[in-house]
């Protein structure tokens, strides 16, 4: 099924400071990572969702799942950080990418937080980190919004507060 989708990953446009997805995709994350040279990007419309990480138009991983399987953790409503976590299996390895932005709080403005959103990806193994990659602050975009939440919700899924997790709806 994963290879059905394989070529809305490579739709994924854009070159070193200017990481994007697709104008038909909808962003979850985009960034540059390190000095690299390489991008993240994780786009999404009403039925999948991929990723992708390497040089811009020239990927190293290419990923994409339905928007009904994948693992994905809604911001839990509570902290400074407003943050999302969308988690892709390969095999025996997990890349959970992260997105979100920190809250201003009390007297703060812009010019007290002027970068406040944040991303990155952690790759593992069987369970093990096998790296922590986080995004150059000033790259990324992560428009959180209830998009990816809605989609999830339009496949037929419920998420449960209390357990943390996707039921799927009772009809």
């Amino acid at each position: 099924m994963k290879q059905i989708y394989l070529a809305a990953i490579f739709a994924c446009t854009g070159t070193v400071g200017q990481a994007a997805c697709a104008t038909n995709l909808q962003t979850f994350l985009s960034c540059e990572v390190g000095r690299s040279g390489k991008v993240l990007n994780v786009c999404f419309d009403d039925t999948i969702i991929t990723y992708s990480f390497g040089r811009p138009g020239a990927p190293d991983l290419g990923l994409a799942e339905t928007i009904a399987d994948i693992d994905y953790t809604p911001w839990p409503g509570v902290g400074r950080s407003i943050w999302e976590e969308v988690r892709f299996e390969n095999g025996e390895y997990s890349y959970i990418t992260h997105a979100g932005f920190e809250r201003m709080l009390g007297d703060e403005t812009d010019e007290d937080n002027t970068d406040t959103h944040f991303g990155g990806v952690v790759v593992e193994r069987g369970g093990d980190v096998i790296a922590d990659l986080q995004c150059t602050p000033g790259t990324v975009d992560a428009p959180w919004g209830q998009e990816l939440f809605l989609a999830k919700e339009a496949a037929g899924l419920t998420w449960d507060f209390g357990a943390r997790e996707w039921q799927k709806t009772n009809e």
